[in-house]
C-alpha cells in the first residue's frame, strides 16, 4: 500500500503489529566485490512494499535522506548506497562504475532471498535519483525490472563528453567541478573523470537515448535556478528528443529552485510521491 498523504504526514502508530514498524537494516548490497554500504529503510505494514533505490548525486554531499524518510512514510521500501570508490567503500570511484553499480542494486532487489526479507513488490521498483543520480537513473530507466523512474535535475555526463571536444566553457565548467568534489573518492582525479566523459560522449549521451527513454514512465523535474544541471543544456535538448517518440510518458515539472532544491524540499517529495502514488495505484 502506498499513499501520497504521508508524504508530509507522520505515522499513526496505534493498530499497526510491531513485527511491521518501519526500520532500517544492512542490505548487504555487493558490486563487483565491494560492499557498497547500503541500507534499506522499511515502511510500516507486512507489505509487499514498493520499492524505490535512491540515488544520490556527484560525490554526494548533498544527501537526499529527507526524500528517503518521506517516501517510506508513504508505504516504500528506500535502497540507499554509496557507489563504489566513495565515502569509503573500496574500490575505483568512476562513472562507468557508478552505473555498473545501479545494475547490481537492481539485481539486487529481485533476488528471491532478498524478496522475501524485505517484503519486496517486485512488479513495483522504481529509480530516483538526483543529479548524477538523474544520470544514472535514465540510463537504467529502460531496464525492464523498473516499472517508472524519477530523475531529479539530471545531469549528462554523456553531453558533457560529447560537447566537451568542441566547447571549451562547459568542458571547463565541469572539470572545475570535479576537482571540488576529489575529497571522499577513491583512485581518481578530475583529469581521469573529465577524460572518461569525452571517451564516453557519443555511447552515454541522454539525447541519443530518447527513442528508447521515450517508452518509459519518467517524472523529471527541472530547477530553473540551477547552474549545474542547466535547464537548456541537460534538459531542452533531451526533452525535446523525448517527445519526438512519445509526448505521453514524460510527466515535466518545473520549480523556482537551485540544484539541491533548497527552498522546495517539501514540493519535491509531493511532486516524487504523487507521480509513484499514481503509477502503483493505477487501475
Amino acid at each position: 500500500m502506498f499513499d501520497k498523504a504521508y508524504v508530509t504526514k507522520d505515522v499513526e502508530s496505534i493498530g499497526v503489529n510491531s513485527e511491521f514498524l518501519p526500520d532500517i537494516f544492512c542490505a548487504g548490497l555487493e558490486s563487483y566485490g565491494s560492499d557498497l554500504c547500503g541500507f534499506m529503510m522499511t515502511p510500516q505494514g507486512e507489505g509487499p512494499h514498493p520499492t524505490a533505490i535512491l540515488l544520490h548525486g556527484f560525490p554526494g554531499y548533498d544527501d537526499p535522506i529527507d526524500l528517503a524518510h518521506a517516501l517510506r512514510r508513504c508505504g516504500m521500501n528506500v535502497l540507499r548506497f554509496h557507489y563504489r570508490g566513495s565515502w569509503g567503500v573500496k574500490g575505483t570511484f568512476s562513472f562507468t562504475h557508478c552505473l555498473e553499480d545501479v545494475k547490481s542494486a537492481i539485481d539486487f532487489l529481485v533476488d528471491q532471498k532478498v524478496v522475501k526479507q524485505f517484503n519486496i513488490d517486485t512488479d513495483n521498483l522504481f529509480l530516483v535519483g538526483h543529479s548524477m543520480g538523474g544520470f544514472m537513473t535514465l540510463n537504467n530507466a529502460c531496464d525492464e525490472r523498473i516499472k517508472a523512474s524519477v530523475a531529479i535535475s539530471p545531469y549528462d555526463f554523456g553531453l558533457i563528453g560529447k560537447i566537451g571536444h568542441y566547447n571549451e566553457k562547459e568542458r571547463n565548467e565541469a572539470f572545475e567541478m570535479y576537482k571540488t568534489a576529489l575529497a571522499p573518492l577513491n583512485n581518481t582525479t578530475a583529469e581521469l573523470l573529465m577524460q572518461e566523459c569525452l571517451d564516453n560522449g557519443d555511447k552515454w549521451n541522454l539525447p541519443d537515448k530518447a527513442e528508447t527513454l521515450a517508452s518509459e514512465r519518467l517524472l523529471i523535474t527541472v530547477a530553473t535556478r540551477d547552474i549545474i544541471s542547466k535547464k537548456y543544456l541537460h534538459y531542452d535538448t533531451l526533452a525535446e528528443e523525448i517527445k519526438k517518440y512519445n509526448k505521453n510518458n514524460l510527466t515535466e515539472k518545473f520549480v523556482d529552485t537551485d540544484h539541491s532544491y533548497s527552498n522546495k524540499r517539501i514540493w519535491l517529495a509531493e511532486t516524487v510521491a504523487e507521480f509513484l502514488d499514481e503509477i502503483i495505484n493505477e487501475k
